[in-house]
């Protein structure tokens, strides 16, 4: 009895241990191996789940709208540049709610002026075709935006994606983090086609600083966008429109080729490149207001 009693307890430890062993494997198929840590590669490798409960990994990866095509053709005459601020509707506290444009105004204005046969193109164009480099589209837009607001890269960037535009930023480098645009967004406008040109570093009256103040507000906020982004920053937009013959002279210094102001008219090859006018765009402007102004280069004068 003692012999097959012992017999007996061998087998159905075998048993036992057959089956642990069963279920070990069984374990490691179903969430593969253990990862130091107490973690399995399958745990760490699963797909994302959607909230519709859809495997995202099944999916194909959404592709980022591509930049604008450069703007090709033989026109090297005119060019109007629209002035921009905030692209959004104010409230009713709204300081100088007449720089505030609500998107849809927007958005109906660049279909409007596409439809009307224009193509957007940036001021870097414009000044090649200008000095003997590739022609423009026969009827070329610059939209120029001031500041640098939120707007800029969460309303005004897929509108203008949309219409295969680009725009220009005219950036202060206070306006790069908390309050303004982040690194990561004005990246992303660049990534689409962006203009990213100066507009100093703190935004004041040029004509009331000393030399030495002048000189860094219009050279270290180039050289800040420079390193910062990887870009030439070739043009300067004047905070206010406020310029004299001393702040020219100090913008050409700094290594601008030309400025742009917030006097009404359509930009030339013939105009003084530090003196470029703007069309400045209303809040209340329909779009076909902002057409018609276009053609003419009317509009009212003064900017912030």
């Amino acid at each position: 009895m003692t012999g097959d009693s012992a017999a007996a307890r061998q087998r159905r430890l075998t048993l036992i241990v057959a089956g642990l062993v069963v279920v070990a494997i069984a374990l490691v198929l179903f969430t593969g191996p253990l990862k130091p840590g107490g973690g399995s590669t399958a745990n760490s490798s699963a797909a994302v789940t959607t909230p519709a409960g859809t495997d995202s990994a099944s999916k194909p990866a959404a592709s980022a709208p591509a930049a604008p095509k450069p703007a090709t053709g033989e026109y090297r005459g005119p060019v109007p540049i629209l002035m921009y601020h905030v692209i959004k509707a104010p409230t009713a506290s709204t300081p100088m709610a007449e720089l505030w444009t609500p998107a849809e105004t927007f958005k109906e204005t660049i279909a409007l002026l596409k439809k009307d046969g224009y193509s957007g193109v940036t001021l870097d164009q414009v000044w090649k075709a200008w000095h003997g480099g590739a022609g423009l589209p026969a009827k070329p837009l610059v939209i120029s935006f001031d500041d640098g607001y939120l707007s800029h890269s969460v309303t005004a960037k897929p509108i203008l994606e949309a219409a295969g535009w680009p725009g220009v930023l005219n950036l202060e480098g206070k306006n790069i983090g908390p309050g303004g645009l982040t690194t990561h967004q004005v990246e992303g406008l660049i990534a689409a086609g962006w203009e990213i040109d100066s507009h100093t570093l703190t935004h004041p009256d040029l004509t009331t600083l000393d030399d030495a103040t002048l000189k860094s507000e219009l050279v270290d906020s180039r050289k800040l966008l420079q390193d910062k982004f990887n870009i030439p920053v070739n043009f300067f937009c004047y905070p206010a429109g406020a310029n004299d013959a001393r702040v020219r002279a100090a913008v050409e210094a700094a290594g601008y080729y030309g400025a742009t102001t917030v006097d009404p008219g359509i930009a030339s090859k013939s105009d003084n490149p530090y003196l470029l006018p703007r069309i400045r765009v209303n809040g209340t402007d329909s779009a076909a207001t902002v057409a018609g102004r276009v053609s003419t280069g009317n509009g009212v004068s003064g900017g912030y």
